[in-house]
């Protein structure tokens, strides 16, 4: 964290005690780039990493009472920014592992019987792999319809594994990216969830 000169630290944090907003927007203007550039190097993802950074800063505010006890804020503030991007970090990855499993069961889903958002989920899946070149379409379907596994897959077409591998892995950040830009990742997971 930027060191920041210890008696203006010690102001702030006795002003956010007290409920100070300005002074707390003070200290978030001061933390923040920091906070974020480490987000984003862990989680590769702005919206994470935005939201990692907020809620590390709704937490701050929320323990705004303690601050003005707070001897090494560097210290306090470090283990609260870990904690928080350790917390996101596993929050994301079972996301994707929820996600990952509504891609492989979406296929099948009766669309009349599921709600309006998770129908949109399901038809932009569809319609993001129907633009895929048709090797990719080809191996994902093996994948996903046929269930075949990656060693399988890379076998029928003469293909490495490895390239089964990386083509799955690229076709699946291509299908988060259209969620997470159509809103719809929560949709997605939401019927996941609700299906099990």
């Amino acid at each position: 964290m930027l060191p920041v000169p210890h008696h203006k630290e010690r102001t702030l944090l006795s002003l956010i005690a007290a409920g100070d907003e300005a002074a707390f927007r003070e200290l978030h203007d001061l933390y923040w780039n920091e906070v974020y550039s480490l987000a984003i190097a862990f989680t590769k993802s702005p919206q994470v990493a935005e939201d990692m950074v907020q809620e590390v800063f709704i937490r701050l505010w929320m323990k705004r009472d303690a601050l003005g006890h707070v001897e090494n804020f560097n210290a306090f503030f470090r283990i609260m920014v870990r904690n928080q991007l350790i917390s996101a970090l596993r929050k994301n990855k079972k996301q994707e592992k929820d996600l990952q499993a509504f891609i492989n069961t979406a296929n099948p889903v009766e669309l009349h019987s599921i709600a309006p958002e998770v129908k949109e989920a399901i038809s932009l899946v569809s319609k993001t792999i129907s633009k895929l070149p048709d090797r990719q379409q080809q191996i994902f379907r093996m994948s996903r319809e046929e269930g075949l596994s990656h060693d399988d897959i890379a076998a029928r077409l003469n293909l490495s594994k490895k390239t089964v591998s990386n083509t799955i892995t690229i076709i699946l950040a291509l299908i988060r990216k259209q969620l997470y830009k159509n809103e719809l990742l929560l949709a997605g997971v939401g019927y996941f969830i609700v299906s099990m």
